[in-house]
């Protein structure tokens, strides 16, 4: 590639095709998971709610637990996060993203390899229900923002043979007036409790309002047997 364009360059897809060409041609099976995840458009709701008094007493043993979360030099995002399905061995601090992970294991690790889950995972059985229904899940965590915390535009895994679909909760002070996400330049309408089937390969940033909102992220990995238990527990 001539230098000129260098700069230009984000994501170094050029770079894997020409590795790894492999790496992003697509499976049948991939294919197909994608297309019906298409159909769900950028966000759907699901059945699932959340025992928010349970949870809120339950995280409570851990409020000494939270390290910082994808941490940059010279920015201060105020937030932080706890482990709930990790690579073997982890504590709920340990490999919460994967910069942080593929430093720790000394290898390149995906989402799916996230496949353990942690003493939190163990004793957050408010969360069980809706975790378990998919389980074994891949990386699997909480987020904490404080006010002012925020994560600027980005996408995540934006390409066919990503290993991994995502479902967010939204746990503790996540209401519109509190927390925002806005997810392909619209405002997700959320509300504490809810639980949503969110594509994040679009473009989403989100902003904390307040001290303390509590967020759910978790891996799915990609079949075709996820997809259709996704199917089953839409809302609508």
């Amino acid at each position: 590639m001539e230098d000129r364009f260098k700069k230009y360059i984000n994501n170094d897809f050029i770079g894997l095709h020409k590795t790894n060409p492999e790496f992003l041609i697509p499976t049948l099976d991939q294919l197909h998971c994608e297309q019906q995840l298409a159909m769900l458009g950028d966000y759907s709701k699901l059945r699932f709610r959340i025992d928010l008094d349970k949870f809120n007493s339950q995280i409570s043993a851990y409020k000494d637990s939270w390290v910082p979360y994808l941490p940059r030099e010279g920015e201060h995002p105020n937030r932080q996060g706890l482990m709930l399905w990790g690579l073997e061995g982890d504590s709920p601090s340990d490999s919460l993203s994967l910069p942080e992970a593929r430093q720790r294991a000394g290898r390149k690790v995906m989402e799916a390899d996230f496949r353990h889950p942690t003493q939190l995972y163990k004793d957050l059985t408010s969360i069980h229900d809706l975790c378990d229904y998919f389980a074994p899940l891949g990386r699997t965590f909480l987020i904490k923002a404080d006010a002012g915390s925020y994560f600027p535009p980005h996408r995540d895994h934006p390409y066919l043979t990503r290993d991994c679909f995502r479902i967010c909760a939204f746990l503790e002070n996540t209401g519109s007036d509190e927390f925002e996400w806005i997810h392909n330049h619209k405002q997700l309408p959320i509300n504490s409790g809810d639980v949503m089937y969110v594509d994040t390969t679009k473009e989403h940033r989100t902003h904390s309002w307040r001290n303390g909102s509590i967020h759910l992220i978790m891996n799915i990995p990609k079949t075709w047997e996820n997809v259709i238990k996704l199917m089953s527990v839409l809302a609508s």
